[in-house]
């Protein structure tokens, strides 16, 4: 299987950057994860590292070359991430389980499989065209997709970024 990977991480105002992006591949299959440690949260880099370490290892114990079921893969990877965040946190006594949004991706045989918690966006384009966008898990947007709102009016909305799902917490 032939790959490009491209990776870019902006800081923005913050202290610290709380993005982590990583890939694992084996002879038949990729991964691609991104996960964006929550800013209002104590210590979301550690979560955002601490997810992409665990799909990434997971990801070299089970693809031998290929995964049997990567949705499966996709749904025990990422509760096992949200899991070892929290117990990392009891473990190390943190006052708050820091919190990350994760957005992966495996592709295999041709064809591709993701799963995401939060706001981070997965984009499938072919040909230039945009075939699916991942949802994201906010009120707001559900707000939207309910026809409460318009996509407009959630683009702007006070609350847009008040993310309703992430791993840890």
């Amino acid at each position: 299987m032939k790959f490009t990977i491209y990776q870019a991480s902006r800081q923005g105002g913050r202290k610290n950057n709380q993005d982590r992006v990583a890939y694992s591949y084996s002879r038949d299959a990729l991964l691609m994860v991104v996960a964006d440690g929550m800013g209002g949260h104590m210590h979301g880099e550690i979560a955002a590292q601490i997810a992409v370490q665990v799909m990434t290892d997971q990801f070299q114990k089970m693809a031998k070359p290929r995964l049997d079921d990567p949705m499966k893969f996709l749904d025990e990877a990422t509760t096992l991430a949200h899991y070892t965040i929290n117990d990392y946190a009891v473990d190390q006594d943190l006052l708050e389980i820091p919190h990350t949004t994760l957005v992966s991706a495996v592709i295999q045989d041709g064809a591709a499989y993701w799963a995401h918690v939060g706001d981070s966006r997965l984009y499938l384009f072919s040909d230039g065209s945009l075939i699916a966008r991942t949802e994201d898990h906010t009120a707001v947007a559900q707000m939207a997709r309910n026809g409460l709102i318009t996509e407009e009016e959630a683009g702007t909305h006070p609350e847009r970024n008040r993310v309703s799902n992430c791993l840890g917490g």
